[in-house]
Parts: C-alpha cells; sequence; structure tokens
C-alpha cells in the first residue's frame, strides 16, 4: 500500500485558434486501490500542454462515505486530493470535470475524467494485519553477551532493592484518606456527555451531529470499560462480538438499535420519528447504568 499503483487516463484535444494551436491532455494517478476506514487516499489529476490556460476543477457529487480532506493546485497545473472513506465496501471515487479558461474567465476547453473504483475495509479485518505494519529490521547487537547478563542482573538487583525500600517506608506510614485527584469512571463521563448532549439538542437541534455524537459516547463507554477498541469498528464489526461481550441480550439489542439508527441518519440521511432521540437518551443511559456491574464492582447496600 506503500507505493503508488497509477492509474491512468488521457484526453488529447486539438484546440485552435487564430493564435494559438495545442495539445491538452489530463490523466489521474492514485497511490491505492485498497484501504482501510480513515486512511487518507492521495488522487491527483495532471493536465499537460495547456500553456498558461488557467484550469479548474468543478464540484462532483460524493458518496456520503467519502469525504474530501484537502484539495490543492501545485504551480496552476496539478490538483491533489486527499480522500477518506468513513464506511467499508467497494466504492467509486466519481468522474471530475476539468475546465480550462480563457484569459477572461470564461470556459475554453471542458474534460471529464475516469470513474475510479476502491475498497475500503475495517481495520479489525485480519486479511489486512499484515499488509498494514512494515516489517522491522532485526536489530543488531551492539554489546558482548557477558556485558548485557551484567547489566540485567544489576537492573534486578535496582529493582528488588527499591521494592524492599518501598515495603519498609509504607509499612511505616499509614495513608489516611483518598488521593486528591481521582480520574472520573467511563460510565460518569459518558453520562456527563450525555447529559450535555441533551442541554445542546434543547437549544438547537442538529439530528445528524446528535446521532454522530451518541454513536461516538456509547463506543467510547464500551472502549474504556472493557478495552475492546471499539471506535474503530463498524456496526457489523460489533455485531460480530455479541459472543465475546459479556451483556445481555436485550441490552445488546438496545445498543445495537442506537447504532443502526445512528448510522442509516449519518449514511443514508433517514430522518427519524418524531421526537424518539429523547427516548433515545433515556435508552442510552440505561444501557450505561445496567451495564456498569459487568467491569466495575457496585457497592449494595443490605436492608
Amino acid at each position: 500500500m506503500n507505493r503508488f499503483l497509477p492509474i491512468t487516463m488521457m484526453f488529447i484535444f486539438s484546440c485552435s485558434t487564430e493564435e494559438i494551436q495545442q495539445n491538452i491532455s489530463i490523466s489521474t494517478e492514485m497511490d491505492t486501490t485498497m484501504a482501510t476506514i480513515g486512511d487518507i487516499i492521495h488522487f491527483s489529476i495532471y493536465t499537460t500542454g495547456a500553456g498558461d490556460l488557467p484550469v479548474i476543477i468543478k464540484k462532483f457529487e460524493k458518496p456520503d462515505a467519502m469525504e474530501v480532506r484537502n484539495q490543492t493546485l501545485v504551480e496552476g497545473k496539478t490538483f491533489n486530493l486527499e480522500i477518506v472513506f468513513w464506511d467499508t465496501g467497494h466504492f467509486v471515487i466519481p468522474a471530475i470535470d476539468v475546465v480550462f479558461l480563457n484569459s477572461d474567465s470564461t470556459e475554453k476547453l471542458r474534460m471529464k475524467t475516469y470513474e475510479q473504483g476502491i475498497t475500503i475495509v475495517s481495520s479489525s479485518d485480519p486479511t489486512m494485519a499484515g499488509a498494514m505494519k512494515p516489517v522491522k529490521d532485526p536489530l543488531p547487537v551492539s554489546r558482548p553477551v557477558d556485558l548485557k547478563m551484567v547489566t540485567l542482573f544489576s537492573i534486578l538487583f535496582l529493582t528488588l532493592s527499591f521494592m524492599i525500600w518501598l515495603s519498609i517506608k509504607y509499612r511505616k506510614e499509614k495513608l489516611y484518606g483518598l488521593p486528591e485527584t481521582i480520574l472520573p469512571q467511563p460510565d460518569e463521563i459518558a453520562i456527563e456527555k450525555l447529559n450535555a448532549l441533551r442541554m445542546k439538542s434543547k437549544e438547537n437541534l442538529d439530528l445528524k451531529e446528535f446521532y454522530v455524537q451518541i454513536s461516538y459516547i456509547l463506543r467510547e463507554y464500551v472502549e474504556h470499560s472493557l478495552f475492546l477498541k471499539t471506535l474503530e469498528m463498524t456496526t457489523e464489526d460489533i455485531k460480530s462480538l455479541d459472543n465475546i461481550l459479556p451483556f445481555s441480550d436485550e441490552e445488546m439489542k438496545a445498543w445495537l438499535a442506537l447504532l443502526e439508527r445512528s448510522d442509516l441518519i449519518k449514511y443514508a440521511k433517514m430522518m427519524p420519528e418524531n421526537n424518539i432521540y429523547n427516548q433515545d437518551l433515556i435508552t442510552a443511559e440505561e444501557f450505561i447504568q445496567s451495564t456498569i456491574p459487568y467491569w466495575k464492582q457496585v457497592e449494595t447496600t443490605v436492608a
């Protein structure tokens, strides 16, 4: 994936006026045809034979999961685009109109690139594990074995001495009270963010942003409480963890329903039923409260 894979197309036109006759062509190049979610894909459009003619590219329709993060023009001839995809599957980078202009900014010539297919896979896909990490070179041995052993034994001795010193020190001293700084727990962080989201939605409700945030909050809560990289997973990846996650069937069903509704609103632009977002906030809070015992010891009171 580190090597550039050129995909080249060329259109040659003969443009003649009373003063200018020249051959103009365009070509494209993309650095890969397979990437993972969030990877930056470099897509370039080259123009030749245009002389001093100004050149621009027209806006184009993009798939919902595609984002053009950056677009630059180099020396007035080459367009460099940085593209990111936020879902898995097979996608098509659409054809792009390249327009050459006269000196008075009127259109002189228009060309169109070919559509280019690309495959996006999940970062948790086992087939990509070997392709994404370069092989490390073997480490050179710079010191003799005897010196290395002496160093290791010295470190071991110092570690044991430090542990003995700590045991003697804290055997004499008592710890009064709790540490002054206590980091908030994952459930506390998630509930606080849901409350902030509730207040924000009352002032200015943006349904797409609302469901992006609620999906992120629940994924972050599960990742920090159960140490699974759910922030990097798609909804389908999380479904496949049904036998790994400790949640009950009802809890998994409620969580997956929220994630799927969020995906539909983000990518399919589906509008939810009236005021269902209020119930979704309550469902998210109930999911967090009911799953706390799976990862944190909860104090119980005896009547």
